[in-house]
């Protein structure tokens, strides 16, 4: 027993030496403790993902204490700097200043942090912060919808951050100066090196207990690895996330190599788009309005529920128009998604998260933008804030009459009708809250009046917006479909999953508000003999989830529910009633709208008129999809013939579905079929490699419009067709 406890003495002594301080080794060493064994409460931590095999779960721990390690030597080097520091007023209280402002912004990023883990299963990464500094006005209208709790517990940890500063600081200043440690930078210096040779032998070492050569050592790292990077750069521990996953995410965006052939490219940007004369001159000419509706799956329309129909209006629109049955969001977030609708272009753009900016050098070319060329007036108007990823950056155009959004908007914002607090300052200053929908079609359709007035066709896109999480109604709207209260904790990325039904309740009865908008709408241009001079397009910006495949809400990996949208385009007198089940992404609506006013396509579009003759025959269809949020970074392929392919970018993981037998994507058949999967994954390889290569080189993106779409190659086509009827 002596010998055990003397062993025990010695680890114990040896274990404190990789700290600067006891005290240090008490609270850091704990700190990684409490962690380790928090992370084992929740089901998403490395403590089961059972790929991991047993030396891979200990270096993971191992990472875990030494990191903390490391901390601690940072913040005794950083004391030891304030230690031979002479002190004065003015530099004391800038000194405390800074204390409080460190510490609070530490303590807030590690909560966070930890809250966004066990909401998601990650923790937050530098994009994350980044993507909620930009929109920090809108993400703090969120907080106050849906994380009232959070914001409490946030001013707590910014206050616990400024009361341990100014203790601190006063305990700091009666440290003996006697203290039995050596501050010399000289010291801390070596010990800090000293820790980091020891991280990395700890690392080849246990790497190697499984392996016994260095070679192999390197093996494990290629073929076990992935696993641990994975955990590593996602969820061991809020430092480890926000440092390797940023270091990771600035090496990942460097360049590619090579550039695009001709075959590759787009058409030259010196092909010249050819206004038909004879369109200009007619009076016959259709106007279009385009709603995009936020979140609107495939699935709500013609869709009953509790013995009626959540969007008559537009269920009618659908069965005297074309209803899509196969229609695909381009990305499952609205930053992402929403300008496809309007532009006709793929969000690829960099393999980071991608912010438009006004001074973009790369072609675009929106809706209104050809339309304006034909003597249209021209229009947005959106219910939402769309600085939102800078949107707007992307949208604003010099051929805009009118650019609307709720910015524009001086009277209250639909959800800040609690006079208090932060929902007071939203309403007052117009930055964050999305409109109340019926003011914004109420807008449109003055707008329209306006147009009629003049006789003159018109080109109004609109985006609404009480479909979006929380599904929140204007004071007095209590919606047909119940129990639709949520008083109970529901954020964005997490609520109880026996609260399923309430949840979807509530997002059909947001979508009946809006239906009610577009009967307004549709009730107007019938008065006024509007209607059957007007294409109507009524789409999905991406889907919505409730726990489908594991996550609610959308934003996150590219999953039928999140990326299958409605599609509705009532053409009168153009097209016949009809169901198209041709595969169909956002791009294409663009252009298929052209197509139907007779109007020659923009070579800058992406998409594709899918109601042309011409289109690729459905075996050699393709769409693709590309996520780059805080909770879904994937790219998938979608195939005419029904197969899906989903890369996770994160994980390095690849799913393959057949979307005609398991719709619901339950059954991962990349075992099963290799070749699909191959063809697939070559082709979105292809893709991507096209998308990134263009918007790197100013050659390209300066001489040639986007890429086109890859299509699937006649061999390729007969091998998708002969496995797929095995």
């Amino acid at each position: 027993m002596k010998k055990v406890a003397s062993m025990i003495k010695v680890g114990v002594t040896n274990l404190g030496k990789i700290y600067p301080h006891p005290w240090f080794a008490l609270f850091f060493l704990s700190l990684a403790v409490c962690e380790l064994i928090l992370l084992a409460f929740h089901p998403n931590s490395f403590w089961h993902n059972h790929s991991l095999v047993w030396y891979e779960t200990l270096t993971l721990v191992v990472l875990s204490v030494l990191t903390w390690a490391s901390v601690s030597w940072i913040l005794w080097w950083l004391l030891s700097l304030c230690r031979s520091a002479a002190w004065g007023k003015t530099r004391s209280v800038m000194l405390v200043s800074l204390l409080a402002i460190c510490l609070s912004g530490g303590l807030l990023f590690y909560v966070c942090s930890w809250v966004f883990f066990w909401r998601t299963g990650a923790f937050l990464d530098g994009e994350s912060l980044i993507f909620g500094g930009s929109n920090l006005l809108m993400m703090s209208h969120y907080l106050w919808q849906a994380e009232q709790i959070s914001l409490v517990l946030a001013a707590l940890v910014c206050l616990t951050g400024i009361f341990l500063a100014v203790y601190g600081f006063k305990r700091f200043k009666r440290v003996p100066k006697s203290l039995p440690q050596d501050w010399s930078s000289a010291k801390i210096g070596r010990r800090t090196v000293f820790l980091t040779v020891e991280l990395v032998f700890v690392l080849v070492l246990i790497s190697s207990l499984n392996q016994n050569s260095l070679r192999a050592t390197v093996e494990w790292w290629k073929h076990a690895g992935p696993d641990c990077d994975y955990e590593l750069q996602t969820r061991l521990n809020p430092v480890l996330t926000l440092t390797v996953k940023s270091a990771m995410q600035v090496w990942q965006n460097g360049e590619l190599d090579g550039e695009l052939t001709v075959e590759e490219s787009g058409p030259p940007r010196s092909t010249v788009y050819k206004v038909k004369q004879s369109l200009v001159d007619s009076k016959d000419r259709y106007s279009v309005i385009f709603i995009a509706i936020e979140a609107l799956r495939n699935d709500v329309v013609l869709l009953e529920h509790q013995g009626q129909e959540v969007m008559p209006h537009l269920n009618q629109l659908a069965r005297q128009g074309m209803n899509f049955t196969r229609s695909y969001a381009q990305s499952t977030h609205s930053n992402y998604a929403d300008p496809c609708l309007f532009s006709s272009l793929y969000p690829l753009r960099t393999t980071g998260h991608h912010y438009y900016s006004r001074t973009d050098p790369w072609p675009k070319v929106m809706l209104y933008d050809v339309l304006k060329q034909y003597g249209y007036a021209t229009a947005i108007y959106s219910s939402q804030n769309e600085t939102w990823g800078h949107m707007d950056a992307i949208l604003e155009s010099p051929d805009l009459d009118v650019f609307f959004d709720s910015r524009s908007y001086e009277g209250a914002t639909q959800v800040a009708d609690k006079d208090v607090g932060f929902a007071r300052y939203a309403r007052e200053a117009h930055i964050a809250g999305k409109l109340d929908d019926a003011i914004t079609m109420e807008r449109a359709i003055d707008w329209i009046s306006e147009q009629e007035k003049k006789q003159q066709p018109f080109v109004l896109c609109m985006n609404l917006q009480s479909s979006h999480f929380p599904y929140e109604l204007p004071p007095g709207q209590a919606g047909p479909f119940q129990p639709a209260t949520i008083d109970f904790p529901a954020s964005f990325v997490s609520y109880p999953k026996d609260k399923i039904p309430v949840m979807q309740n509530a997002y059909y009865n947001s979508l009946h508000y809006i239906d009610e908008q577009i009967g307004k709408l549709v009730t107007y241009l019938d008065a006024h003999h509007l209607r059957e001079k007007t294409i109507l397009v009524l789409a999905g910006d991406q889907g919505e989830a409730f726990y489908e495949n594991g996550f609610p809400t959308h934003a996150g990996p590219p999953f039928e529910p999140t990326l299958r949208t409605a599609l509705v385009i009532d053409a009168p007198d153009k097209k016949a009633a009809q169901t198209i089940d041709y595969l169909t992404q956002a791009i294409d609506i663009v252009p298929t709208i052209c197509g139907l006013l007779g109007i020659p396509v923009h070579p800058c579009f992406q998409g594709i008129d899918v109601l042309s003759s011409e289109r690729p025959e459905e075996d050699q269809r393709l769409a693709f999809v590309h996520c780059q949020s805080s909770i879904g970074k994937s790219d998938a392929v979608i195939s005419g013939t029904g197969w899906k392919l989903i890369h996770n970018r994160e994980k390095g993981t690849t799913s393959l579905y057949n979307l005609n037998d398991d719709p619901g994507e339950t059954t991962n058949v990349l075992q099963e079929q290799p070749e699909i999967a191959q063809q697939l994954a070559g082709l979105l390889q292809q893709w991507r490699r096209q998308q990134l290569l263009y918007y790197q080189n100013p050659a390209s993106y300066g001489l040639y419009y986007p890429p086109r779409t890859p299509k699937v190659s006649v061999d390729s086509e007969r091998k998708l067709v002969e496995v797929q009827h095995d």
